[in-house]
C-alpha cells in the first residue's frame, strides 16, 4: 500500500512539473550574444530571441548595425527570423553564449565612414579682461633744392584700441595727425563692440560695420546692428560638400586615397560592401587613385574624378547675414557723416544637395527695395556654375540685374566666366545712398546727411554690362611655363565703356629664379597699353633681387631691386635698394631698413628725385594691459596670451618653437595666437628653481577673437620638499613603488631607487608613513630645515 502512494505522489510531482514546465517553454527566450561574421569577431554584442521551436529572431536594427541587411522594409523593431532570411546561416554556441553567422555579399549592409579627420577634443573658449592699444607712428621731411634746410612734413598716428572681456570686444581705431599747414587733428575710424558664440557659429556686431553680400551684389559701409553667420569659429568644421566612394570588400581589407601619388586618406574597412564620406579632397578638381588592399597584399584600383568649390555648402548648412542701421559716408575723410535714411541689408546661403546650394539677397530703405535670388551648381563634377535674378524698386524706376559665373579647373587649366546685366532704373543701396564730391557748377544738386549740397554722379549706379574672363593654363610641352589671359569689359550707367585686355606668361628657372611679362591694352581707347616684363633671382634663403622694364603711353623706364625680408623673429631686420631710370624721366633712389625690436619694429626710408631728398621713419607696436602689468611688444592683430611663470629666465615655447624669455616679474607676452584654435604653450622646467613646484609645464587653450588669455602655470617658489632616503632596519633601501604620505597631512609620495623619495608639504619635525606592501608598513621621523635656492637631501633615514 506504501509503495502504491509513493508512486501515486510521484505521479502527480511530474504531472504538475510537466504541466507548469510548459507554458514557460512556450515564451521566446531573451539572448546577449557575441557574434562572428564568416568566423571573424565582429565585437559586439548583439540581442536575439530563441524562439520556441529553436529558431533565432532579432531586430531588424539589431541585424543592420552588425552588417546584415535583412531583405525588404519594415520598422527598426520588426522582428527577422535568421532561419527565414535566404542564404543567411547560423551557428548557435550554448556554452559560449555566441553566435556564427553566415552570409552572402547580397545581404551585407553597407559600413558608413566618415573621411573627414575626428576634430580634435574640443577645448573652451576662453577670454581674460584686458585692454590692447596698437599704435603706427610715422614722420617725414624733405630738403628741396629751391629751398634752404629741411622741411618738415609732419606726422600722424594710427591707433586701434580695444576691451576685451568674456561678454565681447568694444573696438576702437582713429588716426592722430598734423601737417605743415595743420594742427593736431583726429579722425575717428571705426567703433564697434562684437560678441562671437562658437556655439551657434554667429558674430553679434553693434557700431560701424561693412554689410554682407553675395557676387553680384555691392557692399555698404554702416553705422547699426550685424548678426552673421561666421563658419571660422569652428576652424575644424569643413563646409563645402566632399566626395565619397563605395565598393565592397571580400575580406577586412585597407582603403588608401592617393592624389597626385600622395596618400591623403587611409582607412580599414570591414568586410562587406562599404561607404566613406566626405574624403579630404579639396582645391579644385583632378582625379584621386582609391586602392583597396588586402593582408595578402592583392589589390583593386579605381580612379575618382573629384571637384571641390568653396561656393557650394554642404547638405543642411545655413549660412546668413543681417543689417540694420544708417549707411555712412567718407570714411576715412569724416569722423561721424551718417544717412539719416534707414537701412536692412541681409543676404542667405543653405547647401541642399551635394551639388546645389540656394542663395537670396534683400535690400531696403532709401525708398528702395531690392531682393535676388540664385543657385550654385556643380557641372559635370568639372565646375561650378552661378545663375542670380534681382529686380529693383526706387524713385527712378523698376529694373533688373542678372548674373552668371562659371568656374572650372580641368587637367591643370583653370577658368573663370562671369557676366552681370542691369536693366531699365536698377538700383541698390550702395547707389540710392551714396555721397559724392561737393560741388558748385553742378545742375544735379542733392542734400547730404549733414545738409550740404551735393553733385549726384549717376556713375555710382551699377554698371550696365560687366563681363570678364580669366583663362590660366601651363604650357604642354613646358611644365615650367604659365600663360595667363584676362578680358574685362564694362559699361557703366553712364554708357561709358572699357574694353580691357591683358596677358601674362612666367617661367621658372634654375637657381630658383623666374621670369615673368605681362602685356596689356584697352581695346576701346587704344593708347592705353604697356609691356612690362622682369627677372627675379633669389640671392640665398632671405634676400632677392630683380630687375625689370616696362613700356607704355609715356614712354619705357626700368628698374633694379634688392632686398631682405623682415622676419618674424625678434632681432630680425630686413632692408631694401631700389633705383629706377627711364626715357624723358628722372631717376628715382631709394632706400629702407626695417628692425624688429621686442617692443615693435623700426623702418627708416629714405628717397631722391630730381634733386629733392625724402625721408621717413616710423614705428609700430602694441602696450596691453592684462595679468596685472603693463606690456610692450609687436602689434596684436588677433589674439595673445601673457605666461605667468612668477620665475625670471624662464624659457617660453609656443607650438614647440622658443618664443622668448620671462621678465623680472616672471612674465612673458605671446602676441600671436590663432583664435578659437587650440594653442600649445610650454615652459622649460630646466630654468625653474630646483625647489619649486610646477604643477604642469604644458597648457592648451583656444581663446577668443582679438581678446587676450593669461596663462598661470601656478608655479610655487621655496617649496617645503626635500628627498628622503629611507631604509629599514637592515640597512636596505626601502622597495621602488612602495607609498607614503606625511603623518596629519594629504601629501603622498613614491619610494624611488636607492630609497629616494620627494616629500613636499614638510615641517620643522615630522613622520611619514610608508605602505610596503602585503599588509606591512613602517614609519620615520626626521627633521628639516630650508635652504633658500637648494635642494635639500634628508637621510638614510631609518624606517621601522
Amino acid at each position: 500500500m506504501l509503495a502504491l502512494v509513493t508512486c501515486w505522489l510521484a505521479a502527480a510531482c511530474l504531472y504538475g512539473s510537466a504541466s507548469h514546465a510548459e507554458p514557460r517553454a512556450a515564451q521566446p527566450i531573451p539572448l546577449q550574444l557575441e557574434i562572428f561574421i564568416d568566423d571573424r569577431p565582429a565585437h559586439v554584442i548583439g540581442a536575439f530571441l530563441r524562439l520556441p521551436d529553436g529558431r533565432m529572431s532579432s531586430e531588424r536594427r539589431e541585424l543592420r548595425e552588425v552588417g546584415i541587411a535583412a531583405p525588404g522594409s519594415g520598422p527598426d523593431n520588426e522582428p527577422i527570423v535568421l532561419d527565414a532570411v535566404p542564404g543567411l546561416t547560423y551557428r548557435y554556441d550554448e556554452t559560449r553564449q555566441t553566435i556564427r553567422l553566415t552570409a552572402p555579399l547580397n545581404l551585407r549592409s553597407t559600413h558608413d565612414y566618415d573621411g573627414q579627420s575626428a576634430a580634435l577634443d574640443s577645448v573652451p573658449v576662453q577670454s581674460a579682461t584686458g585692454l590692447v592699444l596698437n599704435y603706427d607712428l610715422f614722420t617725414s621731411a624733405l630738403r628741396s633744392p629751391t629751398s634752404p634746410g629741411i622741411t618738415y612734413q609732419g606726422g600722424s598716428a594710427t591707433l586701434d584700441g580695444r576691451f576685451f572681456t568674456q561678454f565681447g570686444t568694444l573696438n576702437q581705431t582713429a588716426i592722430l595727425g598734423s601737417t605743415t599747414s595743420a594742427q593736431v587733428t583726429a579722425l575717428r575710424l571705426e567703433t564697434n563692440f562684437t560678441y562671437s558664440s562658437p556655439n551657434s557659429l554667429t558674430v553679434y556686431k553693434a557700431g560701424d560695420t561693412i554689410t554682407s553680400g553675395l557676387g553680384w551684389t555691392r557692399p555698404l559701409r554702416m553705422g547699426g546692428l550685424q548678426m552673421q553667420r561666421n563658419f571660422a569659429l569652428r576652424p575644424d568644421l569643413v563646409t563645402l560638400p566632399l566626395p565619397s566612394v563605395s565598393g565592397s570588400a571580400a575580406v577586412p581589407s585597407t582603403l588608401d586615397v592617393y592624389v597626385n601619388n600622395i596618400r591623403t586618406f587611409s582607412q580599414e574597412v570591414d568586410q562587406g560592401p562599404y561607404r566613406i564620406n566626405n574624403l579630404p579632397l579639396v582645391g579644385g578638381d583632378g582625379t584621386a587613385r582609391v586602392v583597396l588592399r588586402d593582408a595578402s597584399g592583392h589589390e583593386i584600383e579605381q580612379k575618382l574624378p573629384f571637384y571641390s568649390s568653396a561656393r557650394l555648402l554642404k547638405p543642411g548648412l545655413l549660412d546668413y547675414s543681417v543689417e540694420a542701421g544708417f549707411p555712412r559716408h567718407y570714411f576715412g575723410v569724416k569722423s561721424d557723416d551718417y544717412s539719416s535714411k534707414f537701412v536692412a541689408n541681409g543676404s542667405l546661403r543653405r547647401g541642399i544637395f551635394d551639388w546645389l546650394t540656394l542663395e537670396s539677397h534683400a535690400e531696403a530703405g532709401a525708398g528702395l527695395y531690392n531682393g535676388s535670388v540664385g543657385a550654385v551648381t556643380r557641372v559635370f563634377n568639372r565646375g561650378a556654375l552661378t545663375a542670380a535674378l534681382a529686380a529693383s524698386h526706387s524713385h527712378t524706376g523698376n529694373g533688373m540685374q542678372t548674373y552668371a559665373a562659371f568656374d572650372t579647373r580641368m587637367f591643370g587649366i583653370g577658368l573663370n566666366v562671369s557676366s552681370q546685366r542691369s536693366f531699365g532704373g536698377y538700383d541698390d543701396l550702395a547707389s540710392v545712398t551714396a555721397a559724392v564730391a561737393p560741388t558748385h557748377s553742378s545742375t544735379q544738386v542733392a542734400t547730404g546727411g549733414n545738409g550740404d549740397p551735393y553733385a549726384i554722379r549717376t556713375s555710382i549706379r551699377p554698371p550696365r554690362a560687366q563681363d570678364r574672363i580669366s583663362l590660366s593654363l601651363p604650357l604642354p610641352f613646358d611644365r615650367s611655363t604659365s600663360v595667363g589671359m584676362s578680358l574685362i569689359n564694362q559699361r557703366d550707367s553712364q554708357n561709358l565703356r572699357s574694353r580691357l585686355v591683358s596677358m601674362s606668361i612666367s617661367r621658372n628657372l634654375p637657381y630658383r629664379a623666374s621670369a615673368y611679362a605681362t602685356a596689356y591694352t584697352d581695346l576701346i581707347q587704344r593708347k592705353q597699353a604697356g609691356v612690362y616684363f622682369g627677372l627675379s633671382v633669389p640671392i640665398g634663403d632671405k634676400i632677392s633681387s630683380s630687375v625689370g622694364a616696362s613700356t607704355g603711353r609715356n614712354g619705357w623706364n626700368a628698374t633694379a631691386d634688392v632686398s631682405r625680408a623682415l622676419g618674424r623673429e625678434t632681432g630680425d631686420y630686413g632692408w631694401r635698394v631700389r633705383g629706377a631710370a627711364g626715357r624723358g624721366q628722372t631717376t628715382y633712389e631709394a632706400a629702407n631698413l626695417s628692425y624688429r625690436s621686442p617692443y615693435g619694429r623700426l623702418e627708416v626710408n629714405g628717397s631722391q628725385q630730381s634733386g629733392t631728398s625724402y625721408g621717413s621713419a616710423g614705428f609700430d607696436g602694441s602696450f596691453s594691459w592684462l595679468g596685472g602689468g603693463i606690456h610692450a611688444a609687436n602689434r596684436i592683430d588677433d589674439s595673445f596670451a601673457v605666461v605667468d611663470v612668477g620665475v625670471p629666465n624662464v624659457d617660453v615655447l609656443y607650438e614647440n618653437r622658443r618664443v622668448g624669455k620671462t621678465d623680472s616679474r616672471g612674465q612673458l607676452l605671446i602676441p600671436e595666437l590663432r583664435s578659437f584654435q587650440r594653442n600649445k604653450i610650454e615652459i622649460d622646467p630646466r630654468g625653474l628653481p630646483v625647489n619649486s613646484d610646477a604643477p604642469t609645464t604644458q597648457n592648451i587653450l583656444a581663446p577668443a577673437d582679438r581678446s587676450g588669455v593669461l596663462v598661470d602655470f601656478k608655479v610655487k617658489t621655496n617649496v617645503a620638499a626635500a628627498v628622503v632616503i629611507l631604509r629599514d632596519k637592515a640597512g636596505k633601501d626601502l622597495p621602488v613603488g612602495a607609498t607614503g604620505k606625511l603623518d596629519g597631512g594629504t601629501s603622498a609620495f613614491v619610494v624611488g631607487y636607492d630609497g629616494r623619495s620627494y616629500v613636499p608639504g614638510l615641517a620643522r619635525n615630522n613622520r611619514v608613513l610608508v605602505d610596503l606592501g602585503l599588509g606591512k608598513s613602517c614609519t620615520a621621523t626626521f627633521d628639516f630645515v630650508a635652504q633658500p635656492n637648494t635642494q635639500v637631501t634628508i637621510g638614510p633615514v631609518v624606517c621601522q
